[in-house]
């Protein structure tokens, strides 16, 4: 039988030799800078890929033959996935789900053109079309196919501004999908 003192010395050195293994804690300003969105530490960056994202054209129209119609959405969203070190695609999203209540937003969409080995994650940075500044970012998982869907907690403006958004309208804002790493 063990008695409790032999459990009180064994967690009290167990205690000690982890405090001796364990790396020192982060410096508050190290805190701080990696709370900081991407955009903020990466500006120039940012403006390279608002630059190229702001270029692309999507024709609009009812006549146009159109890949998102069999998918049930509406207007097709310009996007352009970022992955590190390679070229960055040109592509669009089109809206399955949308949905915005009490400033949390549930979106799900299809990528048209996905890089050879499609991602399990995108980090999507919502980037206002009309002043091309950036609003939030959020994780997408993948569901199937090209299909992604992310659930975000907006400001109480940008919740304001899009609670009667439908999935059929066009849409306020441009995509920049950042392809994230393969955890091994």
């Amino acid at each position: 039988m063990i008695d409790d003192k032999s459990i009180e010395q064994l967690l009290t050195w167990r205690l000690a030799q982890a405090e001796t293994e364990a790396p020192p804690a982060p410096r508050a300003s190290r805190l701080l800078e990696l709370a900081r969105p991407w955009w903020e530490t990466q500006p120039e960056r940012f403006q390279a890929l608002w630059a190229r994202l702001g270029m692309i054209q999507i024709a609009y129209g009812h006549a146009m033959v159109e890949p998102h119609a069999r998918r049930g959405g509406g207007y097709p969203v310009p996007a352009l996935i970022e992955r590190a070190g390679e070229t960055e695609i040109e592509t669009s999203v089109c809206v399955l789900y949308l949905s915005v209540s009490a400033r949390r937003m549930s979106f799900r969409f299809h990528v048209d053109t996905l890089p050879e080995h499609a991602a399990s994650g995108l980090e999507v940075t919502f980037v206002a079309e009309a002043s091309a500044l950036p609003l939030f970012s959020a994780h997408a998982a993948r569901s199937v196919d090209s299909e992604y869907r992310l659930d975000a907690d907006l400001t109480e403006e940008i919740a304001s501004d899009w609670r009667e958004l439908k999935v059929t309208d066009r849409m306020p804002f441009r995509l920049l999908l950042r392809v994230q790493a393969k955890a091994d």
